[in-house]
């Protein structure tokens, strides 16, 4: 990373823990701390300092505000206009998080502007602890404006301390059994070229995994692995004493020379491309004026949304099935991007095919083996995760990459490869948060659970003489 943009993360850090302590009791209440009015009250003045049209002049009393999800890293509200246009206008500022002391002009009922949106996701940061807390917040903001400029992720509304305003798309997460269909597969495979053809303002250095792996390694062995530590329950109990069993440390330094010998590119990754962080755009959307996405069409008497400009993908802003029939997808929540091996990336994503968080009891995840991609599958995404990335680099964007059958099986031996890391890195994850996070999982059972497929896979690889290609085969084309 050069000098300067160094120097632009440090004074960005250290000017968002000035703007925190500055206004935390403001944004402490939107942090499920404080009552509904006064959540409501906040939200409000946010948005009046950060947008603009009918958003200066609407009683907060009046917005559509609900919240969506809250945890110990984000909270995250909706907030919308008033449908009743009656209801905007004479409304006095008073005092808010970061405004300025200049009164601006109460605006009429009617201020509305063709470019202000209606509807917002307004996303409140959670408590930060530490360095690295801080540096992630950071990163992840960076990484958020990039996408949204490049038109690969939701529109920026606003940037200020305590958090960010976003885009509010209409949309729903993708389904487990939805990662497998041949028309989402590939669309899939094609947002995840787009992302790794990216230049992004970070290290290019692929450490991300191997400082996760350790920092997230010493929690567990110094606090939630410690001699003393024990379960809440018999079953608890059962699983600690069998984690306590594995020294992590040298399973890292081993998997870490080991892959050191696989050839995979390092690139911008995603690194949590799970069901849950992939949108599907959705059919039906109320008729708005929302910003330059949407145009007026008299004809039909309604808003025609048009196209979200990604030169990387053909995919609109709104609307679930494109002009050439292919689903239209969003992906969400990069707090675990970094510069990493492109085999890293997609073999966690195959991963992903085969765990369910849709559970409603203990442990609050299904696994379904049987539903991990075969080669087949594997091949056909490869294959198509090829041609758009090297199109995406190619100067003639015209010109479309047809990957050869030993570039599929390059990245195929990748893929297998890097399998171990996933396992390993999500044993890790759900250790360190069985005792910390307040979201109700299965941390135990879903740490045992990864950490019994990366020892299964480590022997087979061990008893092999040479960790070989696949058998070369030609793909099967798949009529979508």
């Amino acid at each position: 990373m050069s000098f300067y943009i160094k120097k632009v993360l440090v004074q960005a850090k250290n000017c968002y823990r000035r703007l925190i302590d500055m206004n935390k009791s403001a944004y402490w209440k939107l942090q499920m701390c404080g009552t509904e009015e006064e959540m409501r009250e906040v939200a409000g003045r946010i948005c009046r300092n950060y947008l603009h049209g009918a958003w200066k002049s609407v009683d907060p009393t009046d917005l559509d505000f609900k919240r969506i999800s809250g945890g110990l890293s984000n909270f995250i509200y909706y907030v919308a206009l008033p449908s009743d246009a009656s209801k905007i206008g004479g409304y006095a500022r008073d005092s808010s998080p970061e405004a300025d002391d200049t009164r601006k002009p109460v605006l009429s009922s009617h201020s509305f502007t063709m470019d202000e949106p209606k509807k917002v996701l307004l996303r409140i940061y959670g408590q930060v602890h530490g360095e690295r807390a801080m540096d992630a917040i950071v990163t992840e903001s960076v990484i958020f404006t990039l996408l949204s400029e490049r038109r690969l992720g939701p529109k920026l509304h606003g940037v200020f301390s305590g958090g960010r305003i976003e885009e509010y798309i209409p949309a729903r997460s993708l389904l487990t059994k939805e990662l497998s269909e041949p028309a989402i597969s590939m669309k899939i495979a094609e947002k995840m070229a787009a992302i790794h053809s990216m230049d992004v303002p970070l290290s290019k250095e692929p450490n991300w995994l191997w400082k996760t792996m350790g920092k997230w390694m010493k929690t567990a062995r110094d606090e939630r692995l410690a001699p003393n530590a024990v379960g809440k329950t018999a079953e608890e109990q059962n699983v600690i004493k069998e984690l306590k069993l594995i020294d992590f440390e040298k399973e890292i330094e081993w998997l870490k020379k080991f892959v050191s010998s696989v050839d995979s590119p390092v690139v911008f990754c995603h690194n949590d491309l799970q069901e849950g962080n992939i949108l599907l755009l959705e059919d039906e959307i109320q008729p708005t004026e929302d910003d330059d996405y949407a145009q007026y069409d008299p004809k039909n008497s309604k808003y025609v949304l048009t196209q979200f400009d990604d030169q990387n993908t053909s995919d609109s802003i709104i609307s679930q099935i494109s002009d050439t029939g292919e689903p239209r997808l969003v992906l969400i929540d990069f707090e675990y991007c970094a510069y990493n091996h492109r085999g890293f990336d997609i073999a966690n994503h195959f991963q992903e095919w085969a765990y369910d968080y849709t559970n409603p009891k203990h442990p609050f995840y299904y696994e379904y083996v049987d539903s991990q991609p075969t080669l087949e599958q594997k091949e056909i995404f490869i294959k198509e995760y090829l041609k758009h990335y090297h199109t995406n680099l190619s100067e003639d964007k015209n010109h479309v990459h047809d990957p050869s059958i030993d570039e599929i099986n390059q990245l195929l031996y990748e893929v297998e490869a890097f399998t171990l890391a996933t396992h390993l890195l999500w044993c890790l994850w759900s250790i360190v948060n069985a005792s910390k996070s307040q979201i109700p999982f299965g941390y135990w059972e879903f740490a045992l659970c990864r950490l019994e497929h990366y020892m299964r896979l480590k022997q087979e690889i061990l008893k092999k003489d040479k960790f070989g290609f696949p058998q070369k085969r030609k793909i099967c084309e798949v009529d979508i």
